[in-house]
């Protein structure tokens, strides 16, 4: 299945899954939001983060402290 068809399934069932009406002006804008963060996502997905600390009581307000 390809990542159009997955996210249209996925959009699908949780807008039935959650009673919300959509039209196709907003199943359109949702799509090409998914199209703008597909890529980063998946690679977030992919990476091997085995080797990074968490942080300890990380402040979630500011960026990440190395």
């Amino acid at each position: 299945m390809d990542s159009e068809t997955a996210f249209q399934s996925y959009l699908e069932g949780a807008l039935e899954t959650f009673g919300i009406e959509a039209d196709e002006l907003e199943r359109a804008v949702m799509k090409g939001v998914w199209q703008v963060y597909e890529e980063g996502t998946r690679r977030l997905t992919e990476a091997d983060l085995s080797g990074v600390e968490a942080e300890a009581d990380p402040d979630l307000s500011g960026p990440p402290v190395r």
